[in-house]
């Protein structure tokens, strides 16, 4: 399709600006089945100033204008009567109000034939309800009041009131009529003073993900100093900030260090009318309010033509990618056929995806897998794929998030209980997963580490839907302690329903397959990578330390990282080498022992504990080190051995793992897991090192030449193009619901059948949502756009629209 739509106008959010379109990044065209959604457009009825016309209709949904004056202008999103009755909690309470009901009338009966219809029975003589009917009456009274009570807040409509220059008052009426007419209640204003912008927000709310229209206000107590008032509007001259979404206030601090605040309003919460009504709302809600009003008028011919094109684009768009995202599950037909009806060939795939990244670890949080999944987004967001990550929140970040070129975010409403994973609960979240596998059109979920909690459960979900699942595991496991035990099992259950496995090395992908009995020809090897653009060595800063031979550590101060041997091995070295010196960076349960350490051996002039180190400095640690020491006691792959040596270090590490795999061997020095060891491997490194400026120049050990060699051998532009193959291989498999038991059967003779039953469960559970909530009743979330391309399309679209959010 060769049309445009547009989501949300506009940079009005700090989290950048959202916009979607049929066909971007060479996707290829939706499938051309109809969509359920109803999306139609009202002619504008020409009348008056106060005139009321109805500017769009969504799924019994309809937007209202009504113009006072040039200045004042009223949008109402109207829904019926019996359509505001039905999805309150009225039915609800009157049926249970009814049961209540007819158990009284059985009880009366009963205790009337109990009683020989003459006197009360003996056992009720001395209680303090005389009778059962009583209780039952009371019972039912009580679910009466509650059923008025939620008649009485049924909404049928809201309402904004923007007055220019004045201010937004903001309003909704109910169910029940009072003197005649519907009173409106809930009344707020927003001075205009307080005011800054109106926006399209997605929030994750209780298990679902909605879209809302809102304004951002400054509360009366946190005015900024540098707000200044341009046509008395509210102007913040301040750069752009982050915003969470739904409802919390955000704080700062400014160059002062003032602490601030900053809320945010929102518009028909209560009806929640869908994407194309807000988006609608919004667009007009900004042109009110902030726009020039000489740009924000224009002819109704026009502005019908422009919404009918809109509304036709956002019902297109709803037209669902076969299969899963229509909310069939691959029972219903051929899984991995394309448009013939023929199993895709293995190889690399042309579409474009839209991946679904899922782990129980994501920054904030700093790690391998953190910063694996976030380099690997961005670089697939580059070749033009659509990804999403699923994660828990992380303190006051929670909501939905756009970080760098678009990347979205999902911070659940999950707390972490041990070592950063959540609590499992099984069904608990498949409510909220099925709305964002649907909202996204998400064709391939993607997990990652056997540690996430999250990352199973959504490859468990997504296979019950019959979506196509990727597992990529980070870490080596054991096979004899209880911990190990569990999680196999764990693992045997997930690789046995995903379509394709992922590992970062060969000998990771020996311990999966061991591990889980996943069969080898399903399990990839695709290793880490590093950004050879942001690691890049500096030979000046080598040259401050005044001839001293820097060695040094960046890891995570825990007993897995092998603290206890570099305890060991930093004053064994100190003794043989009088001009080297370490650098520690890093934070952890064991970093008393290392200070205890440099006290006792009285090096504190020689060791220097930096403690945590944000990832964006690691570069300059590196930058200053010789050579880097790892003395993991277990490792996949490392990535940061991998970013040491591409700022031009050697590297000293333990040969465990998947360690030798990653460099050729005269950058890597390996040694056995013991002090005397490490020391021997850090004296051959401190030997190959060049000794001059001139020698350095020539070596193939300088700085330049390893940097450039490691830039060769490893990039995100490679493990993004092999995750392509791998993401086609997953489309070209075929599945049955039978041949999906038969597989869980063979986890285990009790686990197998345990498997079994949960996963018909979830079946279950899966097609009453279906039917509770229909997939084509999902809207689709808008998709980012940067902003240089979005202007360009505004003003292809609208003219003018570029100078009105300026002045905005």
């Amino acid at each position: 399709p060769g049309w445009r739509r547009r989501v949300c106008w506009g940079s009005a959010g700090e989290t950048g600006s959202m916009s979607s379109r049929g066909a971007r990044r060479g996707s290829a065209p939706h499938d051309a089945a109809p969509s359920k959604a109803d999306v139609s457009v009202g002619s504008p009825e020409r009348g008056g100033n106060n005139a009321c016309r109805v500017l769009l209709t969504h799924r019994g949904v309809s937007l209202e204008e009504r113009r006072f004056d040039d200045e004042t202008t009223e949008y109402t999103v109207r829904r019926g009567t019996r359509d505001a009755i039905a999805r309150s909690a009225f039915p609800a309470w009157c049926a249970l109000a009814a049961c209540f009901a007819v158990a009284h009338a059985l009880a009366a009966v009963a205790d009337g034939t109990s009683s020989g219809g003459t006197a009360p029975s003996p056992e009720n003589a001395g209680s303090g309800f005389r009778s059962p009917p009583l209780a039952f009456a009371a019972a039912a009274s009580f679910a009466a009041c509650l059923a008025v009570r939620a008649l009485a807040g049924a909404v049928v409509s809201e309402s904004a009131l923007l007055m220019r220059h004045v201010g937004v008052r903001l309003s909704h009426e109910t169910v029940l009529r009072f003197g005649g007419e519907r009173k409106q209640r809930g009344v707020r204003f927003i001075d205009v003073h307080r005011l800054r912008s109106a926006a399209v927000l997605e929030a994750v709310r209780a298990k679902d993900v909605r879209s809302y229209l809102c304004f951002r206000v400054f509360p009366a107590s946190a005015l900024p100093e540098e707000t200044t008032t341009v046509g008395n509007v509210a102007r913040d001259d301040r750069g752009p900030r982050e915003t969470t979404g739904e409802g919390d206030d955000e704080k700062r601090r400014d160059g002062q260090g003032r602490r601030e605040g900053r809320r945010v309003v929102l518009v028909f919460s209560k009806i929640r009318p869908g994407l194309p009504v807000a988006r609608e709302a919004y667009r007009r809600a900004h042109a009110a309010m902030f726009a020039a009003r000489e740009e924000s008028v224009r002819d109704d011919t026009e502005t019908e033509k422009n919404l009918r094109s809109e509304a036709e684009a956002f019902a297109d768009s709803l037209r669902c990618l076969p299969g899963p995202a229509r909310g069939l599950g691959w029972w219903r037909g051929a899984e991995g056929t394309g448009g013939n009806g023929d199993v895709e060939t293995f190889g690399k795939s042309s579409r474009r995806e839209s991946i679904l990244m899922v782990s129980d670890f994501f920054l904030p949080n700093l790690g391998g897998v953190e910063l694996h999944m976030y380099s690997l987004a961005q670089r697939l967001l580059k070749r033009g794929h659509r990804v999403t990550v699923l994660t828990h929140a992380y303190g006051d970040r929670c909501g939905v998030r756009y970080m760098t070129n678009g990347l979205k975010v999902y911070y659940a409403f999950r707390v972490p209980v041990y070592n950063g994973s959540t609590l499992p609960d099984i069904f608990g979240n498949f409510k909220l997963l099925r709305a964002i596998l649907l909202r996204e059109k998400i064709t391939v979920v993607h997990a990652h580490q056997a540690f996430s909690v999250m990352g199973h459960e959504a490859v468990f979900h997504a296979r019950t839907m019959g979506y196509k699942c990727v597992f990529t595991d980070h870490s080596l496991f054991g096979f004899s302690d209880t911990s190990a035990i569990h999680m196999n099992k764990l693992l045997v259950l997930t690789l046995s329903d995903c379509n394709h496995v992922v590992c970062v090395s060969h000998t990771a992908k020996e311990n999966t397959v061991l591990r889980s009995g996943a069969p080898p020809r399903r399990v990839s090897v695709v290793p880490n990578a590093v950004d050879a653009a942001r690691f890049t060595p500096d030979s000046s800063m080598r040259r401050s330390e005044n001839g001293r031979v820097v060695v040094a550590v960046t890891a995570r101060l825990a007993y897995r990282k092998g603290v206890h041997l570099l305890a060991g091995v930093i004053p064994a070295a100190c003794a043989a080498f009088p001009e080297v010196d370490f650098l520690v960076a890093g934070d952890g349960p064991m970093r008393p022992h290392l200070e205890r350490m440099t006290q006792k051996h009285g090096l504190t002039s020689r060791v220097t504990l930096l403690g945590n180190v944000p990832h964006e400095r690691v570069v300059d640690v590196l930058r200053r080190a010789h050579v880097f020491l790892n003395c993991s006691l277990t490792e996949s792959f490392c990535i940061a051995i991998l970013e040491a040596a591409c700022c031009g270090c050697l590297v000293v590490a333990t040969g465990v793992g998947g360690v030798p795999e990653v460099l050729p061997p005269d950058l890597l020095f390996l040694a056995e897991p013991e002090p005397e060891a490490l020391v021997a491997a850090l004296s051959d490194a401190i030997a190959a090192l060049p000794r001059t400026e001139r020698s350095e120049k020539k070596s193939e050990l300088s700085p330049a030449a390893i940097h450039a060699r490691v830039r060769e051998m490893y990039s995100w532009e490679d493990v993004a193009s092999r995750l392509e193959t791998v993401y086609a291989r997953a489309h070209a498999t075929r599945d049955t619901m039978n041949g999906r038991m038969a597989r869980l059967r063979t986890c285990g003779v009790f686990a197998g059948w345990l498997f079994c039953a949960v996963a018909a469960v979830d079946y279950l559970y899966w097609r009453w949502l279906e039917f509770s909530d229909p997939a084509a009743t999902k809207d689709a979330a808008p998709e980012y756009v940067p902003d240089d391309e979005e202007e360009e399309e505004e003003a292809e679209s609208f003219p003018g629209a570029r100078r009105s959010r300026s002045d905005a």
